[in-house]
């Protein structure tokens, strides 16, 4: 019973991804137009209001600013969230800046192993969220 669905499921997968193939080569012209408008988009509002705070993350970083965030807010970050002291910087650039640049620092601590991959998880489900900063400063220019 269970493979039947499990087929069934595969199938209908199967069947949307063929009728999206094949509608992208009847609208070509419009999938392309809409492409490029896509990378226009990123490139000319999301990008120029993206590039300050992944360059501000990177220089903290390099200062050590984490390493001394970590330390101070141990205390509050262990207990209250169970995920190390470091994690704070993540939480602050994340609310800060908004979407990407948390899970790019969550990202960054779990490769340098500063926390575990239970902590990285958890750090980025509320490091990694699209702040009202970067609301105004990427979305609403789009939207005008």
């Amino acid at each position: 019973m269970e493979t039947k669905l499990n087929k069934k499921i595969i199938n209908l997968k199967a069947l949307i991804a063929i009728f999206i193939t094949i509608a992208l080569i009847i609208y070509s012209e419009q999938a392309f137009e809409a492409a490029v408008n896509g990378l226009h988009t990123w490139w000319e509002i999301v990008f120029p209001a993206l590039l300050p705070f992944f360059i501000i993350a990177e220089i903290l970083m390099g200062l050590g600013v984490v390493h001394f965030m970590g330390a101070l807010l141990e205390p509050l970050m262990r207990p209250i969230f169970k995920v190390p002291g470091i994690g704070a910087f993540a939480v602050a650039m994340g609310l800060a800046s908004g979407y990407p640049i948390g899970a790019k620092i969550t990202g960054r601590l779990r490769r340098e192993k500063l926390c575990t991959q239970v902590e990285g998880e958890r750090l980025v489900s509320f490091a990694n969220t699209a702040d009202p900063l970067f609301m105004v400063g990427a979305v609403a220019p789009g939207t005008s």
